[in-house]
């Protein structure tokens, strides 16, 4: 396996695949993955002021707090491995959060490239409610509802999309179609992730 050179960051619209697609990644470059979504589970599991709040917002289908989120970060970027480049799974999704992301990346001189893999509403509820229905993660049980797939899709057309135009105002980001074979959706990722390192070269 290679390294980057620099971070990524993997996001994209619920049941898009990025979990598949991110350990295909990993297969192939050495990465450490943050993901935001172990850290949720744990915080719902957790007896705690914050595991309240993460039971409240993002039990509920809304996003995480803000704060928590940035916490998050600032902890996972801070134990980075010098070995590896970060694989950042689902997050981070608002704006702010990106641009948080952006400046303690910048202050430790250290780049990143985006990727939002896409997919139709319709696509969105059928894989939702399969996940759901099969022997999926316990996470799914509780969020792949139709009442919660239709908010959490909401969410994502009005907050993720501001955090997409902003990476791709800073020319970070490329859409990537999830309405495709895995094969073919790896190889659109591998292609792009080439196409920036080429612009670091």
């Amino acid at each position: 396996m290679k390294r980057l050179g620099f971070n990524i960051v993997l996001l994209g619209m619920i049941a898009s695949g990025k979990e598949t697609q991110a350990n295909i990644l990993k297969k192939k470059y050495v990465l450490k993955f943050v993901e935001s979504g172990v850290y949720w589970r744990k915080l719902l599991k957790e007896k705690s002021a914050d595991g309240d709040w993460v039971r409240r917002t993002t039990g509920k289908g809304s996003p995480a707090p803000v704060s928590l989120m940035k916490k998050f970060l600032v902890s996972e970027i801070s134990k980075k491995p010098k070995n590896k480049d970060l694989l950042f799974l689902g997050n981070p999704r608002l704006k702010p959060e990106a641009q948080l992301l952006k400046k303690i990346l910048n202050r430790k001189k250290q780049d990143f490239f985006a990727l939002y893999i896409t997919l139709p509403d319709k696509e969105v509820y059928k894989r939702s409610l399969k996940r759901k229905a099969g022997n999926m993660k316990e996470i799914y049980k509780v969020f792949d509802t139709k009442k919660l797939i239709a908010k959490r899709i909401d969410y994502h057309k009005k907050q993720v999309r501001k955090t997409v135009k902003y990476f791709q105002n800073l020319k970070k980001l490329k859409i990537i179609n999830g309405n495709h074979p895995i094969p073919k959706v790896t190889k659109d990722i591998l292609e792009a992730i080439g196409e920036y390192q080429k612009t670091k070269n």
